[in-house]
């Protein structure tokens, strides 16, 4: 599928500012986003047949987006913050995603869609066929098991 340029600067008009705002709450510093939002519709734009019309443009962009700037973080060997939980009551930072990667499942998927996602709790119980409760449940797990990951990684380097 090729999108004619119109197309394309409509579409980058139309999500731009989204985009911008979904890695804000991700922890982007704004200095960055910028220059992430490029890169996320030039990737788009490059792969473009990719893209199979199954779920929303918006959500597509977002998760490129987000894989752009975690790539940019690893190469610069930033670190990007944990996302908290809705309490708010965690502040720690570290390069996390190699923590939840190491998660099993259905701990990662649950704490990627809630933490990065903001996937509802009543949604991802739908999608497992759950509770709400578990899904508050799993998710929480998951959480403490990134914390006990990366407070044994500090034992160890520290």
């Amino acid at each position: 599928m090729e999108l004619p340029e119109q197309e394309f600067e409509a579409v980058y008009r139309a999500y731009a500012s989204l985009v911008c705002r979904y890695l804000w709450r991700l922890g982007c510093p704004p200095q960055d986003a910028e220059d992430i939002v490029q890169d996320t519709f030039v990737t788009a734009l490059l792969h473009i047949d990719s893209w199979r019309g199954e779920g929303k443009l918006s959500t597509w962009l977002c998760q490129i987006a987000k894989n752009t700037w975690l790539t940019a973080l690893r190469r610069q060997k930033r670190v990007a913050p944990l996302p908290s939980d809705p309490a708010g009551t965690d502040d720690h930072s570290c390069e996390w995603l190699d923590l939840v990667e190491k998660l099993e499942e259905p701990y990662r998927t649950v704490f990627l869609k809630r933490a990065l996602g903001d996937c509802p709790y009543r949604t991802l119980a739908r999608e497992y066929g759950k509770s709400e409760s578990w899904a508050r449940v799993t998710f929480h797990r998951a959480r403490m098991r990134i914390l006990q990951m990366l407070s044994e990684e500090e034992k160890n380097h520290g």
